[in-house]
């Protein structure tokens, strides 16, 4: 017997009637509150991945190796790219999808390859400073439309995979 019923069962696991709106409304308005709690976090926690990135960036100007860069940067931008939509950020996950994408089909890391890499990490910043959440309005569409211009890949809501 699953868990969960047997907790119904034995009186261990609470349960609310959704007729007595009060209640209901109680334990809405709390869980709409928790989301609203870890939706701050989230905000918070996407600038300092922003903030890495750039701090990771600053490592190729004192010659660090492209390769190792790139990948400290492919793993932020991959948890960023998880963790946005949960919370609102489509844009941002949009971006972070993007240069996950770019990121796992460039090997050699041109400085070509590089020019496109920070068109997406200014393109985060933005983001992080101006709270761009949801698509991102009218800017965040013209900056998905541009970054797809540079990779050649489509880039936005129906193009997250990476």
């Amino acid at each position: 017997m699953p868990l969960f019923i047997q907790m119904l069962e034995n009186g261990t696991m609470a349960s609310f009637d959704e007729n007595d709106s009060s209640e209901y409304a109680r334990l809405i308005a709390k869980a709409e509150a928790a989301v609203e709690a870890l939706r701050d976090s989230y905000k918070d926690q996407f600038r300092q991945d922003a903030d890495q990135m750039f701090l990771l960036w600053a490592k190729l100007e004192d010659g660090a190796d492209r390769r190792q860069v790139m990948d400290e940067i492919y793993a932020i931008a991959h948890n960023v790219k998880g963790q946005g939509g949960s919370f609102g950020y489509d844009f941002v996950t949009a971006l972070g999808a993007s240069l996950c994408r770019f990121l796992r089909a460039t090997s050699a890391y041109s400085d070509d390859d590089l020019k496109i890499v920070r068109a997406h990490l200014d393109a985060l910043l933005l983001a992080a400073s101006d709270d761009m959440s949801g698509d991102g309005g009218a800017k965040g569409r013209d900056i998905l439309r541009d970054l797809s211009l540079m990779t050649g890949y489509p880039v936005g809501s129906g193009a997250i995979d990476g």
